[in-house]
């Protein structure tokens, strides 16, 4: 039986025909600069040239035309890091659905603005993101109210899936693809729709040291939860493993690689050396990881830089800026 969260191809082909309805194709974008470093073909997937300037914007639009279509929602609630929040907030106000966002403490500003740009409701709860989650849920939610997980949630996996299907139309001859790794939702649509396209081509997932949980529950062929996430890749900063995104990875992710913090704001200086242009932590940790498995290559290359919304501290620390 295949995993609960698996797109089947009519879902991930019902999404892509929604999604083209609001969105064009993420450029896949060939980075000889990277491959140079790399030594292999290297192209990079930029999904970040979209109004909320994120990939989280497709699963957002698909789960939420869904919940409109059913007719039975009449408010929304996540909890989010920022770049899934500013996606909701994006799809609930193109669609006309009411939007609570919960987010931890310090949370990236330059994120949170996206979210009240698009008119949702803002709640700081929590020291992190699953903090965050555990004070949202500790309520009954009203009639008409629903949470939406992203990890878990059906819908946004099959928008995520739409991604690997654009990577093997654009790049049929793909031989790797390295993907940045939170809750698991992306790396497990993206990956079905790849290995429907090609079973051998190597997926790769990344997370940083200082946030394991979804490595280390790969290791163990089960979840296993995190006491700390202390990553500055928010898009990362994941503790509590999800059981479904879990059960999705194992079937279609061949390995995960760990890199140290350093190692992403290297990456990300190599970006913008490199490629002239600068994703945001979670979306330089695939040239992180790919930097530390060079020996083991085989191009072409395809790293997915999943977003770009950076603080302007961190910007100006990247670039030298003064």
């Amino acid at each position: 039986m295949p995993p609960i969260l698996q797109p089947t191809a009519q879902t991930s082909r019902e999404a892509a025909a929604l999604l083209s309805r609001h969105l064009t194709p993420a450029p896949l974008v060939r980075a000889d600069g990277l491959g140079a470093l790399l030594g292999v073909e290297t192209h990079v997937q930029c999904e970040f040239h979209n109004p909320v300037r994120s990939f989280k914007i497709r699963g957002a639009l698909t789960l939420v035309d869904h919940l409109v279509g059913g007719g039975k929602t009449r408010c929304v609630l996540t909890a989010s890091t920022g770049n899934h929040g500013a996606a909701m907030a994006y799809a609930c106000d193109k669609l006309g659905l009411p939007l609570t966002v919960g987010v931890p403490e310090g949370c990236d500003e330059s994120k949170v603005a996206l979210i009240r740009r698009f008119g949702a409701q803002l709640q700081y709860l929590g020291s992190d993101l699953d903090a965050t989650k555990e004070i949202m849920l500790t309520e009954r939610l009203p009639a008409g109210t629903v949470f939406v997980e992203d990890g878990s949630n059906p819908q946004i996996v099959a928008g995520t899936s739409t991604i690997g299907a654009e990577i093997a139309r654009a790049l049929p001859e793909v031989a790797t693809v390295v993907v940045p790794v939170g809750n698991g939702a992306l790396i497990g649509g993206l990956g079905t729709a790849l290995k429907r396209h090609n079973p051998a081509v190597r997926l790769v997932g990344v997370q940083s040291a200082a946030a394991p949980c979804m490595a280390l529950s790969f290791a163990a062929g089960a979840p296993i939860d995190t006491e700390a996430c202390a990553t500055f890749a928010s898009g990362m900063a994941v503790r509590v493993a999800v059981p479904q995104a879990v059960e999705l990875m194992l079937e279609v992710v061949d390995e995960m690689a760990l890199v140290d913090e350093g190692d992403i704001e290297d990456a990300m200086r190599h970006f913008h050396h490199h490629a002239n242009y600068l994703p945001e932590p979670a979306g330089c940790a695939p040239l992180a990881a790919a930097l530390k498995l060079r020996p083991t290559l085989e191009g072409p290359l395809c790293l997915v830089a999943t977003g770009a919304n950076i603080d302007d501290g961190l910007r100006r620390r990247i670039t030298h800026e003064e």
